[in-house]
């Protein structure tokens, strides 16, 4: 069984972005999005033109401060790699208490459509705004422009105004 992350979130969030399950890679060095070839945080950090540090304690930060959250659909589950087609017998994370526990969030980003399926599955439609998003996995390349721009227009949807 592999088993996601506590989430990264705080009473100033107002963003959750969900992932599915951490990849291996992420799981060996205990990091979200710890792939050198997943775009998430060269993205993030994109949005407000800047650029990110190594250091993922700060990565995490830098999260809270932009009132975001960050955390999986899936809890745990069986797979082989880390490819979220082979995501079985799953148990998801308890969303609902968490957006619960945090009613400033006000939008859901799904980090691809496994992350969107999987929460259908066990939640339902959201009852938060959201957009799903293409993955920021390096299994997505070569949609590279198409997935920056679809993430900072979602992110644009929210920080506008307050950014």
């Amino acid at each position: 069984m592999k088993y996601s992350f506590a989430p990264i979130i705080d009473g100033s969030s107002r963003v959750l972005i969900l992932g599915s399950l951490p990849g291996d890679r992420s799981l060996a060095d205990a990091r979200y999005y710890a792939h050198p070839r997943n775009a998430f945080w060269r993205i993030l950090y994109g949005f407000w033109g800047e650029t990110p540090p190594d250091d993922f304690g700060a990565r995490y930060e830098y999260i809270l401060r932009r009132r975001l959250a960050l955390w999986d659909v899936v809890k745990c589950a069986a797979r082989d790699g880390s490819s979220d087609g082979k995501i079985k017998d799953e148990t998801p994370n308890e969303i609902p208490a968490l957006l619960e526990s945090h009613p400033g969030v006000s939008l859901i980003l799904f980090n691809g459509g496994c992350a969107f399926a999987k929460y259908g599955k066990y939640f339902g439609a959201p009852q938060l705004p959201y957009r799903k998003l293409l993955s920021t996995s390096p299994t997505c390349a070569g949609r590279d422009e198409e997935r920056r721009r679809m993430w900072h227009e979602a992110l644009r949807l929210r920080f506008a105004e307050n950014f």
